[in-house]
Order: C-alpha cells, then structure tokens, then sequence
C-alpha cells in the first residue's frame, strides 16, 4: 500500500479536508486490514480491481470492482479477501465532514449500507480520486491545497449523484419499516409489546426504530401503542350493549392490553384529560336520552 499525507492547516475548521490518500494494486498481491475504526475521519474506498469480503460494523457485505465503500468514523471494519483474492483500492480519508441531518464525521446514516454500486459513474469517481492521490504523490508546488480542492469536487459528486439516490431509497425504506410495524401495533395492541420485542421482530436496534417511527408519525412506538389502547378503551366505554355499557372500566383495561388498573388510570387521566369513569359519565350524561331509546 502506498498513502500520502495532506495538511489541512489552510483548511476552515467547518470546512472538510483531506487528510490522506492511499493506492493498493491488485499486482501488489494479497492485501488485508484487520479489525480497526477512525474516531475522527471518513474513509471512502474505491475498489478498482478484484473482489474480497469486507466486515463493517457487525455486517460482511461482498464488494467488486465498480463498487464504494464508505466508512464513518466510529464504525468498525475488517478488510479481508476470499480465498486470499488480491484487490485493487483507492482511498481517501477525509475529516471535518458535517453533513446536515447527520452526526459529525458521517457521509451516510450509520443504518444505511455503506457500499454502493457505482456502475456509469464509476470512471469520474475513479478519475477523482486517482488524481487526488497522484497530486499528493507528486512534488508539485501547492500540491496539498490542490487535492483538497479536487477532494471538495469528490464530495460535491457524491453527494449530489450517487449518496443523494441512496438516501432517497433509504428513506422510502424506513417508510416502509415504520409503515410495518404501525400496522403491527394496530394490530397487536392488546398483547404485551415492548420496544425491544419489536425492534427484534423487525431486525432493527431499539433506538434507529424510535427515531424513525417518531419522525414518521410524531410519536415513539410505545407512546403510539398506548394511545391505539386508549382509543380503543374510549370505544369500549361508550359502546352499548343491551340496553348498557359495555364491560367493567376494569375488565376494558385488560382487554385493551393494559396489565393495571392503576396503570390503564393514570394514561388515560394523563392523555384524555379525565378519568375513564369520568369520560363514561359524562358521555352517559349526554347520551342517555338516546340510549334509552335504542
């Protein structure tokens, strides 16, 4: 492997900036990078020749020539190649990247894949990053201010041509996740659901399915399952059965999934703004009229 360094001392320090460059040819042979994570950079990998498997962040995902890998910082990863395959890689490693909506030194959700197939975008990535490289390899004058001027191009094309395409599926995916499990809970609401049972059942952490069912419907997926228990406790307490209500407040708090009383009081109290007696009363108060004539 062969890597140059680049100062960022020019460099705002909002602003992102190379911090180094690095070729592997796939002549050079077998090539592996075990186990490690870069707490303040990105690294953005272009496999130019080969095959091989990498691990990244609990997941091994197969990479061929043509494709992108992008690692944030913190994530741990592990180059190694099948049946001890050579590969052909460009890197850059960039820091200081604050991308909005994202945490700091991320190019990517830390839930989305981090390999991209770049298909006919493939030769401009390659161009970029090779003359990037090549401006740090050679001794040119301002050499460093100009791979970092190339480097801020490389973004500018990322992420207007290819992350933007997969940021958009990203989020029609989590649409479609958080879609899934509302309709679950809607389903569900009398059973004893936890935010752990149902990030298991959906193959996602606890914390990514909290964010995004709350930034899909303005609610945690907890705070939605009691309000669908409380919406049904409200159709319960001023259903008419034979002439009366149905069902004991106590005997609707278990039916809708509530494992109190005392539990099913207090969010109805905290969420409705009155007890559910008080809630039956009242609508007893202005609907018996009408009951008594059914």
């Amino acid at each position: 492997m062969k890597q140059c360094f680049c100062q960022c001392d020019e460099i705002a320090k909002n602003q992102s900036c190379l911090a180094y460059a690095s070729i592997v040819e796939k002549k050079e042979g077998h090539f592996s990078r075990f186990m490690h994570m870069h707490h303040d950079i990105v690294e953005i990998i272009l496999i130019t020749d080969g095959s091989g498997e990498y691990f990244i962040d609990n997941t091994s995902y197969v990479i061929n020539k043509g494709d992108l890998v992008i690692y944030n910082s913190l994530v741990v990863h592990d180059e190694f190649l099948v049946q001890q395959n050579a590969i052909g890689t460009l890197c850059c490693g960039i820091k200081n990247i604050a991308k909005p909506g994202l945490r700091g030194n991320a190019l990517i959700t830390d839930s989305a894949s981090p390999v991209f197939h770049l298909n006919q975008n493939y030769d401009i990535i390659y161009t970029l990053m090779k003359s990037i490289f090549s401006m740090l390899a050679q001794a040119v004058n301002h050499k460093d201010r100009l791979a970092q001027q190339l480097t801020q191009v490389l973004l500018e094309y990322l992420n207007h041509n290819i992350l933007a395409a997969g940021e958009e599926s990203h989020a029609k995916n989590n649409l479609l996740l958080t879609a899934r499990v509302k309709t679950y809970i809607d389903h569900h609401f009398t059973e004893q659901l936890q935010l752990n049972t149902l990030a298991e059942l959906f193959g996602v952490s606890p914390f990514y399915l909290a964010h995004e069912f709350k930034k899909n419907y303005g609610y945690s997926p907890v705070a939605y399952l009691i309000k669908r228990r409380l919406g049904e406790a409200q159709t319960l307490l001023t259903t008419a059965t034979n002439g009366g209500l149905f069902e004991k407040i106590t005997d609707i708090a278990y039916l809708v999934g509530f494992n109190s009383l005392s539990h099913f009081q207090t969010s109805f109290k905290t969420n409705v703004g009155k007890t559910p007696g008080q809630y039956r009363n009242e609508y007893l108060k202005e609907n018996s009229a009408k009951m008594l004539m059914s």
